[in-house]
């Protein structure tokens, strides 16, 4: 920075100053959250570990930037202040492990938002030195997005015999290397609103919004062939809002993507998966589906293209565009009072109406269409109705602290009345309220109410223009996040996350370009040279700057250990529980037990280790050690019903009816519809009461048969 003041005082070009600290920095915190969302949307311990470690050794480096004297990359105010409360969430869910009945599913879930904090202490960080900060977070962001559409597309050119949710059939929705149908068509509603508000951007040139206006299509396909629901409503909603930020484009950007979806359609029907024995194909084959996106594309940027021609001829006044949204919205809402009339009077009256629609919307994946076009014309919440019950119910135990964070797969089994399994109720408020309580659910809304407030505060600062239009377009790419959060889990897919919470510190942090005035030979006038040296040298204190620094270095060091050592625990898990296959000999048990105890004590909070260090005990009939590694799980999660199982499955090895029957009574208490301890329980109660120690059975004998008679 001070070489740059340096050159301001020689006297050369203002054009030449290309700082690339900031720049730099962006892309890397995006190229951490893309990259980890190619495996698997960075959804499990290890790429969600690659993003916390990551994201930390980048926030050390801005720190150190910070503390070698680039001082304008502390954000300030709102932003600020939200970043902390941020951070202070992160502290909060890892406090939670303290009284969570799955600490180690707590431990990931907290380091997890710690890798978040530090994504938007780097990104508002590394935006306030970057003067173009918001077209790169805005362009990364659309390449990124259209990487993994295009990744996805071309898995559907193969055939695809992973079994996913739901069986082949629901495989049929195209998921790509997020590997979730909704995340990805959420990724295809942000391409579209970054890609769709280029494209009606009359402030660029022709070859710039062609451009931008062929990449809508194939992202339409996408949003069509995830046949997410979330998705389309998050983009509707995503359109209001960058029309609401941005002013211009009202109109022009719903009647593009309206239109372009149409164009996609082609794409949609040849890239439809169908079943074909034991894959899923694609409809109708590569050369269709190439030549359908193809082609889509160019339709994108030949109308991109007849709208810019249309603009130039037809004035088009801003009260007129209002005045249509008015009427456009008051003739929504009576046709859509009109259908319900419809519907009740269909249904002998409202109240039989209204009670269909909330059996349906309750009905599970068994009842609602899996995939298919039907299910864009369904309102079932696909057991999500069920699994935000269970939530409320978990939270009305517990409202303060919560059961601890990630642990609503555990808690939910005490509440459900089915025998299905989630890890997440689908909802990021109930999740943080059932997990970490009403303090956590404070201090995560306040963080982000925070961060969006410095954003629209920035917006209505920057002037009409390409500033302000890219600053609308991250609004409203948080506001469509922000909507499928709210029905959906993406907070646990840091491939999604990560770039809209870039994107999100960006519109927050990143300052109004400063205008400087210029000399007509390209020289920047000396007052503005000596302002930006006294705003160079008002400098913080430098206590404060190394307590930064020192601070930052500490976090990161502590996130890479309670991160990686759980890895390597699980690594050596996973070579202990190869072990146990078939033909092993004694010597490799011996080795893999030695490998489970190892993993135990790497990770002192999971209860995996010691269930497989069990399992090879009683593989080499050493039940006694079983025993003690199934009580040793009891007392690591008291409150999860997979230790008492385990502790109940080595009782009956032992023959001990009455413990077998004790833990199998307090697995059933915690998971009363788990399958495998009711099991356990009823094989525990007959062998405390065998059927030749019944009453009925000993006191009624059935009468002699007469010899060679019958009965």
């Amino acid at each position: 920075m001070h070489a740059a003041l340096r050159t301001l005082r020689e006297g050369r070009t203002a054009g030449r100053l290309r700082p690339s600290v900031g720049g730099l920095l962006l892309l890397s915190i995006l190229a951490v959250g893309f990259g980890v969302g190619f495996s698997g949307g960075g959804y499990g311990q290890t790429a969600a570990g690659v993003s916390v470690v990551a994201a930390a050794l980048l926030a050390v480096i801005a720190a150190a930037l910070i503390a070698g004297g680039l001082e304008r990359m502390v954000p300030r105010g709102d932003a600020a202040l939200g970043t902390l409360l941020l951070a202070l969430f992160a502290a909060w869910a890892l406090l939670t492990t303290a009284w969570s009945v799955r600490p180690d599913q707590s431990l990931a879930w907290g380091a997890l938002v710690s890798g978040y904090a530090a994504t938007v202490f780097v990104a508002g960080a590394a935006s306030r030195v970057s003067p173009r900060a918001r077209l790169v977070a805005v362009v990364a962001i659309l390449l990124g997005m259209a990487a993994f559409a295009l990744v996805a597309l071309v898995n559907r050119l193969s055939p695809d015999a992973t079994v996913t949710i739901g069986g082949l059939e629901n495989a049929r929705r195209l998921r790509g290397p997020l590997d979730y149908w909704n995340a990805l068509g959420l990724v295809g509603a942000i391409g579209i609103l970054i890609a769709g508000r280029q494209a009606i951007d009359s402030g660029r040139g022709w070859r710039w919004r062609a451009i931008a206006g062929a990449f809508v299509p194939p992202m339409a396909g996408i949003v069509l062939l995830s046949q997410s629901r979330g998705a389309l409503v998050a983009l509707v909603l995503g359109m209001l809002f960058v029309g609401l930020c941005s002013g211009s484009g009202r109109l022009r950007l719903p009647l593009l993507v309206v239109a372009l979806f149409v164009a996609s359609v082609p794409l949609a029907i040849s890239g439809a998966g169908r079943v074909a024995g034991d894959t899923v194909v694609a409809h109708s084959g590569r050369a269709a589906v190439v030549g359908c996106a193809l082609a889509a594309a160019i339709a994108g940027a030949v109308l991109a293209l007849a709208l810019r021609a249309v603009e130039r001829r037809v004035s088009w006044p801003g009260l007129r565009t209002v005045r249509i949204a008015r009427v456009a919205a008051v003739a929504a809402v009576v046709a859509l009072l009109a259908a319900g009339a419809a519907f009740s009077v269909q249904q002998g009256g409202v109240g039989t109406a209204l009670g269909k629609v909330r059996d349906q919307v309750a009905s599970a994946d068994k009842i609602a269409p899996v995939a298919g076009a039907d299910r864009f014309l369904s309102v079932s919440s696909s057991n999500r109705a069920d699994w935000w019950a269970e939530a409320v119910g978990a939270f009305s135990a517990r409202p303060l602290g919560g059961w601890g964070a990630g642990t609503f797969g555990t808690v939910r089994k005490r509440y459900r009345s089915d025998f299905t399994e989630v890890a997440q109720p689908h909802s990021l408020p109930l999740q943080v309220l059932s997990e970490t309580g009403v303090v956590g659910l404070v201090l995560l809304a306040a963080a982000i109410w925070l961060l969006l407030r410095a954003a629209v505060g920035q917006l209505r600062r920057l002037p009409a223009g390409r500033e302000r239009v890219l600053q609308a377009t991250l609004i409203g790419v948080v506001g469509a996040w922000g909507v499928q959060a709210c029905v959906d889990w993406d907070w646990d897919l840091p491939g999604v996350t990560i770039p809209v919470l870039v994107g999100l510190a960006v519109a927050a942090a990143a300052p109004a370009p400063r205008r400087r005035p210029v000399t007509p030979e390209g020289r920047v006038a000396p007052a503005t040279v000596v302002e930006d040296a006294e705003a160079l040298d008002r400098r913080p204190r430098t206590g404060r700057r190394i307590g930064l620094l020192a601070g930052t270095f500490v976090t990161a060091v502590a996130l890479a250990v309670i991160t990686i050592v759980p890895i390597v625990g699980e690594r050596l898990a996973d070579r202990a529980q190869d072990a146990t296959s078939q033909g092993t000999t004694p010597e490799q048990l011996r080795d893999a037990t030695g490998d489970a105890a190892l993993a135990a004590d790497l990770d002192p909070f999971s209860l995996r280790p010691l269930d497989i260090g069990r399992a090879i005990s009683q593989q080499r009939h050493n039940y006694l050690e079983a025993r003690r590694l199934a009580l040793r799980g009891a007392e690591r999660q008291p409150d999860n019903p997979q230790a008492w199982i385990g502790v109940a499955e080595v009782a009956g090895l032992l023959a001990d009816r009455q413990g077998m029957r004790d833990a199998a009574r307090r697995a059933v208490e915690l998971d009363p519809k788990g399958v495998r301890a009711l099991t356990l329980l009823g094989d525990a109660n007959g062998q405390l009461a065998p059927p030749e120690a019944s009453a009925t059975a000993t006191a009624t004998p059935l009468p002699a048969v007469p010899s060679g008679g019958q009965p």
